[in-house]
């Protein structure tokens, strides 16, 4: 059956390996992630919120150059566009009365003809009395709120004295959208428009229009913006849910809400829900007024007169004092935990919030250090914390096991942590959960779960499984019983299983144990130890070894080419690995670095190289440790040894020319020709080269041992050894495992060209294997 299970439909289960962030709150920089404001001019403008809110709502949106221009002025034409949006209508709605208008000066083609006879027919908008409309003239603060008062559908009386625009304004103030601030005559700006537009949106109207008093009775009414507003009682980060005070119940925030602010305890919002869960969130308390810290203090930290109503704190890294209203408290046993504080105008904590002082994370490094200056460290999220001396040890073995003591040493890179920190921010308690877990499992592949250590884990449909190192997409494939690798992400979803034998390679060996009857030879790799089977399969350097030979310290630095374990363990039944090792020519010796095929090494400590190495004609073989050093250096002349193909010695007028030799297929020039005096084609040579590839000498071995005999077949044996029959069936000689076949020029020839009509020269090696067929042409 293959693993379908959806990861949506498993997010309970999936919040339970991160209990340990439970409690941390949404304070600046660690809260719910908020949405970069969209329009780069609003940050500091004091209309920010109503800004954001018709930006959402598509009532009085920025410009596409990411601006919203606060202080732009608003047109006639364009602020009959944003009443008309505002009462709740809508573009299309606009367009299909688009084009001839009452207004002399207002041409059918003009953009905005739709929304001026729109709100013309609502009654909320008049043009003037010579019959115009002048839609490119500023609109008016009080030709704005007249508008909106009209929308509201409030009575007003003509004044009997003073200006026209009187009977509005009041009316605008009792409904709460003008308070006086702005002198009515000047020319309305963007920032002030969408202030105006914002509190008509959300002032309630019964369902048939008519304004409602903000004093009466608020059953029965509704909004053109249902914003609803209050202080954040409550907020699960987790679960991203919030509770306003004096809400029953909490709402979720939806996945794509636009959240502006830092949600907190204690902080004023605003919100918009869409299908049960908020949409669009402000927090109209400014970041400047939310205060994030460790307590140090209680209330009261001194016996001075004024202290009663103060504690310490470090906020930023320093110690502050902070003081309360009345009716807050901070405690002894708050004393080194985290808090959220909420300040009010006078700078006073008017709410806050405690949580256990954690931070939680991937361990990136462990380190300790001994002696006087013992110490012991994690770094978590790029920061460094310290244990203290005290420090206490927890682990879960995998995210929904249970916690059971443990020690430093277990912490490995890759955990899951949770720190608790003091008041210094010294760690005094790490619980640990391993990510990566080894155990028996039980399959169910009928409701997709895997049960390890009687906990079930749902196999979803991103799971990866593996038997024997290849993907499977079947949880039959897995077997019920038998040891597993099971490794899972932060939210402590089973993100992989392995089962079978694994496979890894291009590792170093950092230490190595001797084998002992009864134990196996061990290896250790990246700081865990490995067995090797002593029915394993190894190979060293190209040569089969048996496992039962190992020594102690043997294979340290080695490299490990590939190797065979079984998942869940940590035995190797196969391994195959090579020195570090670096051959060839010294260009450059300062010091303790020398330059080989260009790349520069450094000698480990004790290890020294021939004052000359970088002139004189040896060929260096490196061996690299761990860390990259050279920890042992040999050096030998280059020797090419084969088949001597060809032989030349140019002279002219008694004085050489050139000098070459021609051995397994390849020429090399010869410094002087002494070196090769003695040697002739088809010997056995061995060939001594100096930096430059010459030939400096060179030694030879083998001899014609037969001439011209018959050639009869060669045979090969069950073993593997060929031997090649001459002169009759009877008599024969033993080749080497790489003998050549040439013709009497030098060529190559290939066994199936030779003939039992051809007559050739045996030449045998020092243990009397034929290692070249020579076919003599009559």
């Amino acid at each position: 059956m293959k693993n379908i299970k959806s990861r949506s439909t498993n997010d309970l289960k999936k919040l339970l390996a991160t209990a340990v962030l439970a409690g941390v709150l949404a304070v600046p920089g660690a809260g719910m992630a908020a949405s970069s404001l969209p329009l780069s001019d609003i940050s500091q403008n004091a209309n920010k919120d109503a800004i954001l809110k018709l930006n959402y709502a598509g009532v009085l949106k920025g410009y596409t150059d990411g601006t919203f221009k606060p202080d732009k002025e608003v047109t006639r034409a364009e602020f009959a566009k944003i009443a008309v949006l505002a009462m709740g209508y809508t573009d299309e709605q606009a367009n299909l009365l688009k084009g001839t208008t009452v207004f002399k000066d207002l041409p059918a083609s003009h953009w905005a003809t739709g929304y001026i006879n729109l709100a013309v027919s609502q009654g909320i908008i008049k043009g003037y009395p010579d019959g115009t409309f002048k839609p490119n003239n500023n609109v008016k603060i009080a030709e704005a709120l007249t508008v909106y008062v009209q929308g509201l559908k409030i009575s007003v009386n003509p004044p009997s004295s003073g200006e026209w625009y009187y009977p509005y304004l009041l009316a605008a103030d009792k409904a709460g959208i003008y308070e006086a601030k702005e002198t009515p005559t000047i020319a309305a700006k963007r920032d002030i428009v969408a202030k105006y537009t914002d509190r008509f949106m959300e002032t309630p109207v019964y369902a048939n229009g008519a304004y409602y008093d903000k004093n009466g009775n608020a059953n029965g009414t509704v909004k053109k913006l249902p914003v609803v507003k209050g202080t954040v009682a409550s907020y699960d980060k987790s679960a991203k849910k919030v509770k306003l005070v004096g809400q029953s119940s909490d709402i979720a925030i939806a996945d794509n809400a636009q959240v502006y602010g830092n949600i907190v305890t204690g902080a004023q919002i605003e919100y918009i829900a869409k299908n049960g869960k908020i949409a669009f969130l402000t927090v109209s308390t400014a970041d400047s007024n939310i205060v994030e810290g460790v307590v140090k203090t209680s209330l009261n930290f001194t016996t001075a007169v004024g202290d009663e109503k103060k504690f310490k704190a470090i906020v930023n890294g320093k110690e502050v004092v902070l003081e309360v209203e009345n009716g807050v408290s901070v405690s002894r046993s708050q004393i080194g935990q985290k808090f959220v504080a909420v300040l009010d105008e006078d700078g006073k904590v008017a709410s806050i919030t405690f949580s256990k002082n954690t931070t939680a994370g991937i361990v990136e490094k462990v380190s300790s250090v001994s002696g006087s200056s013992a110490k012991k460290e994690i770094k978590v999220g790029g920061t460094t914390y310290t244990l203290a001396s005290s420090a206490t040890v927890k682990e879960k073995s995998h995210p929904q096991a249970k916690e059971a003591s443990s020690s430093f040493s277990s912490i490995e890179k890759g955990d899951l942590v949770e720190l608790t920190l003091d008041v210094d921010g010294k760690v005094t308690a790490v619980t640990i959960t391993k990510l990566s877990t080894t155990g028996t499992i039980r399959v169910d592949a009928n409701d997709n779960t895997i049960t390890l250590d009687g906990v079930e884990y749902d196999v979803l449909e991103d799971t990866e499984l593996y038997v024997d190192e290849d993907e499977v997409t079947e949880l039959d494939d897995l077997k019920n019983g038998q040891m597993a690798i099971l490794t899972f992400d932060e939210n402590g979803s089973l993100t992989k299983v392995e089962q079978g034998v694994g496979v890894a390679d291009g590792k170093l060996i950092d230490d190595t144990t001797a084998y002992q009857v009864g134990s196996p030879a061990t290896i250790k790799v990246e700081g865990k130890t490995y067995a090797i089977l002593p029915t394993a399969k190894l190979t060293v350097d190209g040569e089969s070894v048996s496992p039962s030979s190992i020594r102690a310290d043997q294979f340290n630095d080695y490299r490990i080419i590939t190797w065979k374990y079984n998942v869940g363990t940590r035995d190797i039944v196969e391994l195959t690995m090579e020195k570090q090792s670096v051959t060839g020519y010294v260009t450059k010796k300062s010091g303790d670095k020398i330059t080989v095929n260009g790349k520069v090494y450094q000698l480990a400590s004790g290890v020294t190289i021939d004052s000359d190495a970088a002139t004189n004609d040896k060929e260096y073989t490196l061996t690299l440790n761990n860390a990259g050093k050279v920890k042992a250096v040999s050096g030998a002349a280059k020797k090419v040894s084969g088949v001597v193909d060809s032989v030349e010695v140019r002279k002219e007028d008694g004085k050489l020319v050139s000098a070459v030799v021609e051995v397994g297929g390849k020429k090399y020039d010869v410094r002087d020709e002494d070196a090769i005096a003695e040697v002739e084609q088809f010997e056995y040579a061995t060939l001594t080269l100096d930096r430059e590839g010459e030939v400096t000498a060179a030694s030879v071995q083998g001899k014609k041992a037969l001439q011209g005999v018959k050639f009869v077949g060669i045979e090969t044996r069950v073993n593997g050894d060929r031997y090649v029959f001459y002169g009759d069936v009877s008599t024969s000689l033993k080749m080497t495992k790489d003998a050549e076949i040439k013709d009497e020029d030098g060529s190559d020839l290939d066994a199936d060209d030779l003939k039992k009509t051809d007559k050739v020269d045996l030449w045998t090696d020092a243990n009397g294997q034929v290692y070249v067929i020579v076919v003599v042409n009559d």
